[in-house]
């Protein structure tokens, strides 16, 4: 197996390659050790500082603002500007759906049929207040205003 090796060993020699080294002891093949390029590591190195410091740069700076020249802004007017909206009241309530059924009294104390329903003085239907009970109508008070139902069947 000498033979074989010595043989290798020069054919590899005349091309130029390196032959691996038998190492005595263990009849094991020694790999000559690669050594890294240090110029390498420090292009890569720098490289990076300067990739994260573009990184970090625009992080931490605000994008500029670029305003048009003085020549291309708008001129605003009085005119231009409108005049303040006021605020619109909202509008009343819409008065209750009251119909008068029918007027009597019970020992000098009127009562009303209002929608079916018998009311007196002081009573609400609908968020209306009765005011007041006389044979020909009923006054109720609704959110300050006054409203009269007139009685039809008299």
């Amino acid at each position: 197996m000498s033979i074989i090796y010595d043989a290798l060993k020069k054919v590899e020699k005349s091309f130029g390659k390196k032959t691996p080294e038998k190492n005595q002891t263990e009849n094991q093949t020694v790999k000559p050790k690669n050594k890294n390029n240090p110029a390498l590591i420090y292009i890569l190195v720098i490289l990076a500082g300067l990739f994260l410091g573009k990184i970090a740069i625009s992080f931490f700076t605000r994008p500029k603002i670029i305003q048009p020249p003085p020549s291309a802004m708008p001129v605003i007017t009085p005119a231009d500007i409108a005049p303040p909206v006021e605020e619109e009241k909202p509008a009343p309530p819409p008065d209750p759906v009251l119909t008068l059924n029918g007027v009597y009294f019970q020992k000098n104390e009127g009562y009303a049929l209002v929608n079916n329903r018998i009311i007196k003085i002081g009573d609400t239907i609908q968020g209306a207040t009765v005011k007041a009970v006389t044979l020909d109508r009923v006054i109720l008070e609704f959110e300050g205003r006054e409203i009269t139902l007139i009685n039809s069947t008299r």
